[in-house]
C-alpha cells in the first residue's frame, strides 16, 4: 500500500484549512483560458487541433498533461472519479474554472457521486493528475449535496476514505507484498464522494487542473484486512518569524498495536527535511528522511521493498526496510527543519510560500484485528 495524505477534522485544523485555503469560486484563479501558443514545447502538445479519443481521453487540448489521462475502468471491474471538464477541449467557458495562471496557486473541493450502485470494497486504484499538483485527497460524505465545486467543509479535507496522493502518478492496482493482499476499504453505493485538490502553476503558460481516480473493486470474501490512515499533524500552531531556522520536534503513540504500510513526509517551501523515528522503550531508532516539499517520498515497509538509505550531506532521500509494527507503548517521532527565509511569519496554512505545515502521512493495518478499522492521526502544536 503507498502512501496517500490526509486532512483530519479537527477544528484547529479546520478553521486554518477552510479560511486560508478552500475556494468556491476558483474562476477568480485562472482568468484567460489557454495560452495562445500551439509551439509543442511550450504548450506540450501535438500539432493540430483540440479532439478527444474514443476512450474521453484529450489530444492537442492546447495544456500540458494530455498524456496522464485515464480511460475509466469497465462498470463491473470499478469506477472512476473526474477532476475536470466534460466534453471536448474547445470551449473557454467550460474551461475557465478550472484553469490557473502562472505563478497561481488553489485548494479547492469539487463534489460528485460514486458511480457503484451496491456497497463495493476497493482493492485497488490508479490516480493521474496534470502537471501542477500538491496533494489530491478523496473523501465520502454522509450528506449528499450538489454536483460541482462548494466551499469545503471540515470533513472534505479529513483522512480519505478513497485515498490520497501528493504525486502525478499513483498505481497499486496490485499491492505486491502477500501480508497485504486482500487489504481494501468498504465503499456504500452512490457515495458522496468530495475531491480537495490544491495546484500550484510553476510555469510560464495556463495550466489545466485535472486528474483521473480509478477504482478497482475486490469481491468481499477476499477482503483480509481495512486499510486505515496515518496522519500526524505538527505544527497547527506555527508562528515561525522571518530569519529564524529552527528545528521542531513532535511524537504520538498509536491507542492499539498497529502495521505501517506506508509513510511520507508533507511539507512545504521552507522546510528543508523532515525525519523519523520509531522510539521504544526510550530508544530511538531512525526509519524515515525527506528533504524535498515538491518532490515528497513515500516509502513502503513490508516484505518485498527495499528502501534506499538516506543520505542527508548529498540530499537523498531514504528510509529502512521490512514491516514496521508500532505498539502502543512506542512513539513516532518526526521532526521538521524549516528555514524562514521570507519576510512573512508562516502559519500553519495549505499556500506553499506563505504558510508551513510538518506533518507525517501514510497508511496502516490494525496488528492486532486488521478487519477492525483503525487510523493512527494525532496534533500538535
Amino acid at each position: 500500500m503507498g502512501f496517500r495524505l490526509a486532512f483530519v477534522s479537527f477544528p484547529a485544523l479546520a478553521v486554518a484549512a477552510s479560511a486560508a485555503a478552500c475556494s468556491s469560486s476558483p474562476e477568480a484563479a485562472t482568468g484567460a483560458s489557454k495560452s495562445s501558443s500551439t509551439s509543442t514545447v511550450d504548450a506540450g502538445v501535438e500539432a493540430g487541433g483540440p479532439s478527444e479519443l474514443a476512450n474521453g481521453c484529450p489530444v492537442n487540448s492546447g495544456y500540458l498533461g494530455d498524456d496522464m489521462c485515464l480511460a475509466a475502468p469497465a462498470t463491473t471491474d470499478g469506477f472512476q472519479l473526474h477532476y475536470g471538464l466534460t466534453g471536448e477541449y474547445t470551449d473557454p467557458a467550460v474551461e475557465a474554472p478550472f484553469v490557473l495562471q502562472p505563478g497561481g496557486e488553489i485548494n479547492d473541493c469539487y463534489y460528485e457521486k460514486t458511480s457503484n450502485a451496491t456497497d463495493q470494497y476497493i482493492g485497488g486504484f490508479d490516480f493521474q493528475m496534470r502537471p501542477g499538483s500538491h496533494h489530491i485527497i478523496m473523501n465520502v460524505n454522509t450528506t449528499a449535496q450538489a454536483d460541482g465545486f462548494a466551499t469545503c467543509g471540515a470533513n472534505d479535507q479529513s483522512p480519505g476514505l478513497l485515498y490520497s496522493s501528493q504525486t502525478p502518478t499513483y498505481d497499486l492496482r496490485t499491492d505486491p507484498a502477500p501480508e497485504n493482499q486482500g487489504l481494501a476499504v468498504k465503499v456504500p453505493a452512490n457515495s458522496q464522494a468530495v475531491i480537495n485538490f490544491h495546484v500550484i502553476n510553476t510555469t510560464s503558460k495556463p495550466i489545466l487542473r485535472e486528474a483521473w481516480l480509478n477504482y478497482f473493486y475486490i469481491d468481499a470474501s477476499q477482503v483480509k484486512g481495512i486499510r486505515g490512515n496515518v496522519f500526524l499533524v505538527g505544527g497547527l500552531g506555527f508562528q515561525i518569524t522571518p530569519g529564524t531556522n529552527t528545528t521542531y520536534q513532535y511524537s504520538c503513540s498509536p491507542d492499539r498495536p498497529t502495521r505501517i504500510l506506508s509513510l511520507a513526509a508533507h511539507m512545504h517551501a521552507h522546510t528543508s527535511r523532515l525525519s523519523m523515528w520509531k522510539v521504544t522503550a526510550g530508544t530511538p531508532t531512525q526509519i524515515y528522511e525527506s528533504y524535498s516539499w515538491e518532490n515528497p517520498v513515500g516509502f513502503e515497509f513490508d516484505s518485498v521493498h527495499t528502501n534506499p538509505a538516506w543520505d542527508r550531506a548529498n540530499q537523498v532521500p531514504g528510509a529502512t526496510s521490512g514491516q514496521l509494527v508500532l505498539q502502543p507503548t512506542d512513539t513516532l517521532q518526526w521532526e521538521c527543519a524549516v528555514d524562514n527565509t521570507s519576510d512573512v511569519t508562516l502559519t500553519f496554512r495549505n499556500e506553499v510560500y506563505t504558510g508551513e505545515m510538518c506533518i507525517v502521512g501514510g497508511t496502516m493495518v490494525p496488528a492486532d484485528d486488521p478487519m477492525n478499522p483503525y487510523d493512527f492521526t494525532c496534533t500538535l502544536n
